[in-house]
């Protein structure tokens, strides 16, 4: 491990706490995403512009807006980022306006209106998402049981992109059918084969080589997750170095990370652990045109795992309730 991702990763750490502290009523799940975000930036996390531009969101959106939802202190960490956050809000419910004309609302979809504020032009706003539209259909046709909210993000990234249409499913259900039985989840592999999909190499030199990083983890220790946390290992196979090395990287991320409270098996977990040390170290090799691939896979991976978590309280509530009810 470089010393630079050494440095990368203990800034991290301290964004984690910083965010900890200052935003204790948010999910903890929150923490460190957020601590990534800044981290990628190699800029130390500011709780008081991420106050402010918690107060920007909730003031221009309404009262059940999904900006106030699961992602809200991501959706104000990334605004803080920014000179004029109140400018580039502004933006954001434009192109969020135009996301709705076409997409259901979900937890994934401010995400994908950051995105496209950040990468397009005002005036081709709808032509993003009419192009992301046409995307997700086609998604959809392919699989209509499996894609679903998280997927349009997806969609998003590939109507930004110079990708044709058909090119991205074609790339994408390449990559699925290689994939399909090597991991439980139907739902996890059709999103790393989407993240797989924004790749330029052959599908099956791309999951030949993300084959090759679980299985060289695993040897090492580092079983990865196999739920939402696959789309940011697709991500980071992209990156073009060397499996070796980014084996060896991942690895030693994580044992620093094991080292560090609230990392342990008490703290983020480790599938969530080898995550974030993936994320940091697909941050440290910084292939070009990649970042915003890697970040929306990172967000839309987390909230994903919040939201089933959420379910999961839910249906031992009722559960529960409907035991209670029997008894008595």
């Amino acid at each position: 491990m470089t010393e630079s991702l050494l440095k990368n990763c203990e800034l991290f750490v301290t964004n984690r706490d910083i965010l900890k502290v200052n935003f204790k009523w948010d999910s903890s799940q929150m923490h460190p995403l957020c601590a990534s975000l800044c981290a990628e930036r190699d800029i130390e996390a500011d709780p008081e512009k991420i106050r402010a531009c918690k107060e920007i969101i909730k003031e221009n959106t309404g009262l059940l807006s999904e900006f106030k939802g699961t992602v809200l202190l991501a959706l104000a960490t990334i605004l803080s980022f920014e000179t004029d956050p109140e400018g580039k809000f502004h933006q954001v419910t434009e192109s969020y306006a135009a996301l709705r004309k076409e997409f259901h609302s979900s937890p994934y979809l401010p995400l994908s209106a950051f995105m496209i504020a950040d990468m397009a032009d005002s005036f081709n706003y709808e032509g993003i998402v009419d192009k992301a539209k046409r995307i997700y259909k086609k998604m959809k046709e392919k699989h209509p049981f499996l894609t679903s909210s998280e997927d349009a993000g997806f969609a998003v990234l590939f109507a930004l992109s110079d990708i044709e249409e058909d090119e991205a499913i074609r790339r994408a259900e390449e990559c699925y059918s290689l994939l399909k039985g090597r991991f439980f989840s139907s739902d996890s592999v059709q999103a790393l084969s989407h993240a797989l999909a924004m790749g330029a190499d052959t599908s099956e030199e791309k999951v030949a080589r993300t084959l090759e990083i679980y299985e060289k983890l695993k040897e090492k220790g580092c079983k990865y997750g196999t739920g939402p946390e696959l789309a940011t290992l697709g991500m980071l196979s992209l990156s073009g170095s060397d499996i070796d090395t980014i084996v060896e990287d991942v690895a030693a991320l994580d044992q620093h990370l094991t080292t560090v409270k609230g990392f342990g098996t008490f703290g983020t977990g480790k599938a969530q652990r080898l995550m974030y040390a993936s994320f940091l170290t697909a941050n440290g090799y910084k292939k070009s045109g990649l970042s915003s691939a890697i970040k929306a896979s990172l967000v839309n991976s987390v909230t994903s795992l919040i939201i089933a978590e959420q379910v999961a309280v839910i249906a031992i509530i009722a559960a529960t309730s409907a035991s209670s009810s029997t008894s008595s």
